[in-house]
C-alpha cells in the first residue's frame, strides 16, 4: 500500500490534476467530501482530511436522528485518502476523485467507517480461503427538470435497438468518462420505465466493486446534470412506472485466483457446495439485509407482483421473480440477489452479504427448494401453504430484523447497527408523521 501511494502522489505532481475530492459515503449512502489542492496530496493520503464524526449520523435531510451517538461535542475524524480509491474524472479537467476510509486522531479505523467495515468482512472470508468477486447492475431513471415540474426523458423501449438511440450524446459522454475513471462496463440497455437506463458494470473484488458502483453513481448524475437532465436512482420515482433495482451478481475464488469456487458441473444446477451453503445463508439473512439493500421508506414501493422485483424469501433457478436467481447454466456459475436498489450505501450491503454467505458456508446447511413461478402472485395462505416466508413490506419492518440479527450486526461492528437504524428509523417516522395530497384524496370528504 505504501508504494502505491507513493506512486500515485508521484503521478500527481507531475500531471494535469489540482484537486482532490476526498470522498466517503454516509450511513445513507450519499457522499461527503472536500476538495482539496493536489499539492497537499500527501497528507490527504497520509493524516487525511478532517471531517465532524457527526457528518455521518445525518439522514437522508442532513437532521440529526433522536439519541445520534455523534453529535455537535464528538471529535473529529479524518478521511484518510485510499489510493485503491483514486478514480480520475476526465469530464471534470484538472479533479480527480479518491474515495477514502475514516480513520481516529490516532490514525486508527474508526468503529464507524462503512467501507472498513466491509474491509473487516473481506478480512475474514481471507481467512476462510475465500475471495468474493461481485458484479454490479444499477437501474437509473433520466428526467427533464424544470422547476418542481419532472417529466420522463423519452418513452419506454424496454431492450428495444431504438432505445439505445435515445439518449446518444448522454450515453458517448457516460460512456467515455466511465472507462476514462478505470471502470468496465460489459454491456448497457433502455429498462423497462421511460427513460430507464441499466448498466452492467464488469465483476470485480468486493471493494473495488463498490468503489465503482459509488463512482458510477457520481458520473452518472454529473453527466446527466451537464447534458440538462436529472439522473437518479430513486427506487420507485412515479406509481405508475416500474422501480430501479441493483442487482449484485457473486461467485468466489481463493485469495489467490484460480476457479470460480461455486462452480460443480455434476450439481443438478452447477452448484459446488460452497454456493449452495452461501445461496442458504443468504435467504437465512434475506430480511436483515433487506435494510441495508433496499434502505428508504420508497423503495419497499417496488415490491409488487409481476414488478421483476422480489416479495418472498426464494430462490428460483434462472426466475427473476426470486429473491436469489441463478442465471441459466450456460454462464458461470454465480448468485444474484434482486432485492436492492442504488439509493444506499454498498459497502454496509456487501458487508452484511459476505456476511451472510460466511455464515451459510460456516453451518454448511443445504438451501431450501427452489421455488418457480412469480411467488409474488401467491396469497398470503398460499405461500405460507408452500412454507414461503415473505420479505419485509416496509423500512419499519427491515430495521427490526436487522436489529434482532446477531450475525449481520456483528459483521457491521459495534457502533455502525445502532447509528444505521437510528438515522433509517428517524426517515421511516417522518414518512409515517407526513401529511399529504394522498391522505386528503382518501379522507377529507369522507370523513
Amino acid at each position: 500500500m505504501a508504494d502505491m501511494t507513493a506512486d500515485l502522489i508521484a503521478r500527481l505532481q507531475h500531471g494535469g490534476v489540482q484537486w482532490l475530492d476526498i470522498a466517503f459515503l454516509d450511513y445513507n449512502g450519499i457522499p461527503r467530501a472536500r476538495a482539496i489542492a493536489a499539492e497537499n496530496a500527501e497528507s490527504a493520503f497520509g493524516r487525511g482530511v478532517n471531517f465532524s464524526s457527526p457528518t455521518v449520523d445525518f439522514n437522508s435531510r442532513d437532521l440529526f436522528p433522536p439519541g445520534a451517538a455523534f453529535d455537535l461535542s464528538s471529535p473529529d475524524v479524518w478521511a484518510r485518502a485510499d489510493p485503491r480509491g483514486y478514480r480520475q474524472l476526465k469530464g471534470s479537467p484538472g479533479r480527480a476523485l479518491v474515495l477514502a476510509d475514516l480513520v481516529d486522531a490516532a490514525g486508527d479505523p474508526w468503529i464507524g467507517c462503512p467501507r472498513s467495515a466491509l474491509k473487516r468482512q473481506i478480512e475474514v472470508a481471507a481467512g476462510r480461503n475465500l475471495s468474493f468477486n461481485v458484479g454490479f447492475e444499477p437501474e437509473g431513471y433520466l428526467f427533464r427538470s424544470e422547476g418542481a415540474k419532472v417529466t420522463f426523458a423519452g418513452p419506454a423501449y424496454f431492450a428495444g435497438l431504438d432505445g439505445l438511440d435515445l439518449f446518444p450524446e448522454f450515453m458517448e459522454a457516460l460512456l467515455a468518462e466511465l472507462a476514462g475513471a478505470g471502470l468496465t462496463v460489459d454491456q448497457w440497455s433502455e429498462e423497462y420505465g421511460p427513460g430507464q437506463v441499466e448498466v452492467n458494470l464488469r465483476y470485480a473484488p468486493a471493494l473495488d466493486a463498490a468503489d465503482n458502483l459509488v463512482t458510477f453513481r457520481h458520473i452518472f448524475r454529473d453527466v446527466a446534470h451537464r447534458y440538462g437532465l436529472l439522473g437518479t436512482f430513486m427506487p420507485k420515482p412515479f406509481e405508475g412506472q416500474v422501480g430501479s433495482g441493483l442487482h449484485v451478481h457473486l461467485s468466489a475464488v481463493s485469495p489467490n485466483g484460480g476457479p470460480n469456487l461455486f462452480d460443480d458441473p455434476a450439481d443438478r444446477y452447477g452448484l459446488s457446495a460452497t454456493a449452495r451453503y452461501a445461496l442458504a445463508g443468504l435467504l437465512r439473512h434475506a430480511p436483515a439485509l433487506l435494510a441495508l439493500g433496499a434502505s428508504t421508506v420508497n423503495s419497499y414501493k417496488r415490491f409488487l407482483p409481476g414488478s421483476w422485483a422480489p416479495t418472498h424469501v426464494t430462490w428460483g433457478y434462472a426466475s427473476r421473480a426470486a429473491f436469489i436467481r441463478v442465471p441459466e447454466r450456460e454462464t458461470p456459475r454465480r448468485l444474484e440477489i434482486r432485492s436492492g436498489d442504488g439509493a444506499g450505501n454498498p459497502y454496509l450491503y456487501l458487508t452484511g452479504i459476505l456476511a451472510a454467505m460466511l455464515d451459510g458456508i460456516t453451518r454448511g446447511q443445504e438451501p431450501s427448494d427452489q421455488q418457480v413461478g412469480d411467488v409474488g402472485a401467491l396469497s398470503p395462505s398460499g405461500a405460507a401453504k408452500r412454507g414461503i416466508a415473505p420479505l419485509p413490506r416496509t423500512l419499519d419492518e427491515a430495521l427490526n430484523a436487522l436489529a434482532a440479527d446477531p450475525v449481520i450486526r456483528d459483521a457491521l461492528g459495534p457502533v455502525i447497527p445502532e447509528e444505521y437504524i437510528k438515522v433509517k428509523r428517524s426517515e421511516w417516522e417522518a414518512f409515517c408523521l407526513h401529511v399529504g395530497e394522498w391522505d386528503r384524496a382518501w379522507y377529507l370528504r369522507r370523513y
